[in-house]
């Protein structure tokens, strides 16, 4: 079991946290344009593995899961126009 805990210490943008698929972050990103009120995320992205909340300026948010199967995957935060710089590798060892 995983349990990731984030302060967004920005204070003005909002921020989520999404692990993917690898090699999928920018389709990810892309597809989540159309979904503010789901966070950001398409409801229906099967590169989608888990997710925070979005998480407002100043606040906490945590995500716990089930470590996928080793391997390497991609985080990237898709609020509008994160997603170029905000992004990085979640690597998973047996």
């Amino acid at each position: 079991e995983v349990v990731l805990r984030f302060s967004n210490n920005a204070t003005t943008q909002q921020h989520n946290w999404v692990l993917v698929q690898d090699g999928t972050k920018d389709a990810v990103a892309t597809a989540g344009l159309c979904c503010p009120t789901s966070d950001w995320i398409s409801p229906d992205d099967a590169h989608v593995i888990v997710h925070t909340k979005l998480i407002a300026a100043g606040e906490s948010g945590q995500v716990t899961f089930t470590a996928p199967a080793a391997g390497t995957y991609q985080f990237v935060c898709t609020f509008p126009g994160h997603s170029q710089s905000m992004f990085g590798i979640f690597e998973v060892t047996s």
